[in-house]
């Protein structure tokens, strides 16, 4: 996953390195047209006058504006009908591909392994983990809780092509097509952590992988190795379609803190209460977002964010905050004092042409 990147490899043809231009210069075009013709260069702060600005309402409390990193935790959930001895190592891999994406986008995780590294976490969520213990999550925000729903390896073997003029004699010896194939489904909720927990998304993912190899021998016997390859690789596959929308899901929540316009020339920037302690850095896209708070007919307080704005981190980029510069008069709505920001992610330009297909593989509800 990249953040506005779009990833090349180096060592290119002629013709490649046409292609690696072209695709620099659209996702340039891409960007001013998205945020405006901002310059991510701020020399000196002094140079810009403030400005006073009016404060969004509600206005967020002292605790919403400290709270800017996300913690999650990650349990797994009991599998129906798969042996719990065989899913070891994939709960493993696909907890800490989970952990990554959340530590990539900026979150804490909070590590509550009690057992070895490889072992099964069973700290429990909801109501639903009939039989674990319930602990305290007190201190997550979110739980991302797995489930495994299919983890299956099939072999078909087909035999070798028959002329019309040869015999089954002239064909025995010749080896036939073997076709493994592994299957994994499941899924993830993200669970709100509070008061009374509530699943706000899950994530469905299913995803098959075929291979293929010339075998003489019809039982296509594959070596326990090869196998686990297989299984590690289609999870590998699946779990790369959840960096996108979990890791913007789970990226850093700050907000509008300041407004300064330059004395002399265009130019507005914009103080936000993200630095680089939260994984901020110059040239990078910033969401302006308006909260919108409503009630439900049963008493429940829904928050929705749209955004209004879009800007470019500048070099004044510091621990807990930085500055960012937007064109005012592009935003949908006036930028107020409390806004929300948030980081854009988005997918490297290879890695959504040479990975998988991920409309295929991955649901959200």
């Amino acid at each position: 996953m990249k953040r506005n990147g779009i990833v090349v490899p180096r060592s290119l043809g002629a013709s490649a390195k046409e292609g690696r231009r072209a695709a620099l210069l659209f996702g340039v075009f891409s960007l001013v047209m998205t945020v405006g013709c901002v310059s991510g260069g701020v020399r000196d702060l002094d140079a810009y006058e403030e400005i006073a600005m009016s404060r969004v309402v509600p206005y967020p409390a002292s605790a919403e504006m400290r709270k800017r990193a996300f913690e999650i935790v990650v349990v797994d959930r009991e599998a129906i009908g798969i042996d719990e001895v065989i899913l070891a190592k994939p709960r493993e891999q696909v907890r800490r591909a989970l952990e990554g994406i959340a530590l990539e986008a900026g979150a804490s995780v909070i590590d509550r392994t009690l057992q070895s590294v490889g072992g099964i976490r069973d700290e429990g969520v909801l109501s639903e983990l009939e039989g674990d213990e319930v602990e305290n999550l007190s201190g997550a925000d979110y739980a991302l809780a797995t489930r495994f729903s299919t983890y299956r390896y099939t072999a078909n073997w087909k035999a070798p092509f028959k002329f019309l003029w040869q015999t089954q004699a002239d064909i025995a010896a010749k080896p036939g097509t073997c076709t493994h194939r592994v299957e994994v489904e499941f899924d993830i909720q993200v669970v709100e952590i509070g008061r009374n927990d509530r699943v706000s998304r899950i994530y469905a993912l299913e995803h098959g992988v075929d291979q293929s190899n010339k075998d003489i021998d019809p039982a296509c016997t594959i070596s326990p190795v090869a196998m686990t390859v297989m299984f590690e690789n289609t999870l590998d596959d699946a779990l790369s379609c959840l960096e996108l929308p979990l890791g913007t899901m789970l990226s850093p929540r700050g907000h509008v803190t300041a407004h300064r316009k330059k004395r002399e020339g265009d130019g507005d920037i914009f103080r936000i209460s993200l630095g680089a302690a939260h994984g901020i850095k110059a040239g990078e896209t910033i969401e302006i977002r308006r909260e919108q708070r409503s009630m439900s007919p049963t008493g429940e307080e829904a928050r929705l964010e749209r955004v209004i704005a879009t800007g470019v981190v500048t070099d004044q980029v510091q621990a807990q905050r930085s500055w960012v510069a937007i064109h005012p008069n592009k935003a949908l709505s006036e930028i107020l004092d409390g806004d929300v920001v948030r980081p854009v992610l988005s997918e490297g330009l290879l890695s959504s042409l040479s990975g998988p297909k991920c409309e295929q593989i991955l649901r959200e509800r």
